[in-house]
């Protein structure tokens, strides 16, 4: 990956992610052990995501953002564009008059 073009929040997101895989690997793996008479454990309520779907969900966050920014520039795009437009008709209409 090309360091040089990732943003600021982007390479934020990617040592967070680094700290976190690293704190993973450190850490002895949460299996749970089976219980007494052979039967095993019931399942946590909610496991942690595991650093790749925690990825997966950062990256689907600043897509929908990103879209979102994009569809924000059109719009204000479309409204400059035509109130450029409009100045200049308005001018075009003022000095055909003056003659």
């Amino acid at each position: 990956m090309d360091k040089g073009n990732l943003s600021d929040k982007e390479k934020a997101l990617l040592a967070a992610a680094r700290r976190e895989a690293a704190a993973h690997k450190a850490a002895p793996a949460g299996v749970p052990a089976p219980a007494p008479g052979g039967t095993p454990r019931a399942p946590q309520a909610k496991a942690a995501p595991t650093p790749a779907e925690r990825l997966a969900q950062l990256m689907a966050e600043e897509r929908a953002e990103t879209e979102l920014r994009k569809k924000k520039m059109r719009r204000y795009g479309i409204g400059i564009s035509a109130a450029i437009l409009g100045i200049f008709a308005l001018w075009v209409l003022r000095a055909s008059r003056r003659r």
